[in-house]
């Protein structure tokens, strides 16, 4: 079996000119959210990554560094995505620590860990992300302003941008995936014949901007569709407890009561234990990068 190798990709020099037309890729929180589709079994973080000037390219473990456009791929149990980042791409003015525009994770403690973590519980302890009757992200707001980030979206997609854009969704610019202006929920991996609306309605179900759209009654028949809610007429006490318990069960170990919401997806699927062991939610396959314990009441 041929042993894997990280390969440079150094023929395209080190100031390529369309990392720099994207300056959000500046940002490491903005490096960081687009490692949503990064392997499950990837033996480098993706935060690492971040910290060290890359966002996830793509296929596979391919990352490209903002500044010098530098590409590694071919991640090995103990690499260090500074250390490496120095061996391939030495001359790159990030990694020498020149002023290059880079902007770290803006979090009031030391520990940027924790204070990603915080930021995320803020939007999650909202009465609901998109209900707190104001846009998570205004500028989008315009239905035209939405339909323009798709100007690169991939021709082989199964939803066309205008029918996306109607329904409140903006392109992030990365795969298939795109958000909700107003809940900021997003969605990717779009296949033949589906409806935004109908993905936004049994997704997002509380977003403000779905509701003044299509309406309450609108968004209780795709819920009621999509779990089969109120397929039997007056279940019994056992049927209901039984359901109830199947609820709070762990979906990974199927023993032990959940207790884990995953951030920032707000999945609250698995116990405590099943839970250090996961990369990607069991759910809707998003990428953890924080969680905080739930207590039943």
């Amino acid at each position: 079996m041929p042993t894997k190798t990280k390969t440079a990709n150094r023929g395209k020099g080190y100031t390529m000119l369309h990392i720099l037309e994207e300056p959000e890729m500046r940002q490491e929180e903005e490096r960081l959210q687009t490692f949503q589709n990064w392997p499950a079994d990837a033996p480098v973080s993706c935060a690492e990554l971040a910290k060290a000037g890359f966002f996830f390219l793509g296929p596979g473990d391919k990352v490209q560094c903002f500044c010098c456009g530098g590409i590694l791929r071919c991640w090995v149990h103990g690499d260090s995505p500074v250390a490496e980042h120095k061996r391939y791409f030495p001359t790159c003015s990030f990694i020498l620590g020149k002023a290059v525009g880079n902007i770290p994770l803006q979090v009031g403690s030391s520990d940027s860990v924790d204070g990603q973590l915080l930021s995320q519980l803020h939007r999650l302890t909202m009465d609901d992300q998109g209900t707190a009757g104001q846009a998570v992200y205004p500028e989008m707001e315009a239905e035209d302003s939405r339909l323009t980030t798709f100007h690169n979206w991939p021709t082989e997609a199964s939803v066309q941008p205008d029918v996306l854009a109607r329904a409140g969704f903006f392109y992030t610019g990365h795969g298939d995936n795109v958000k909700c202006f107003y809940c900021d929920g997003g969605l990717r991996n779009w296949e033949p014949g589906d409806d935004p609306w109908q993905e936004h309605a049994k997704w997002f179900p509380r977003c403000e901007f779905l509701i003044q759209s299509r309406g309450q009654d609108y968004i209780s028949n795709i819920q009621d569709a999509h779990f089969h809610l109120g397929e039997t007429v007056d279940p019994s006490p056992e049927e209901m407890l039984r359901q109830l318990q199947e609820e709070r069960t762990c979906k990974v170990c199927m023993d032990k009561l959940v207790s884990i919401v995953f951030i920032p997806c707000g999945h609250l699927v698995v116990c405590g234990d099943c839970a250090a062991s996961l990369r990607q939610c069991p759910i809707c396959r998003a990428v953890i990068r924080g969680s905080v314990r739930a207590f039943m009441s």
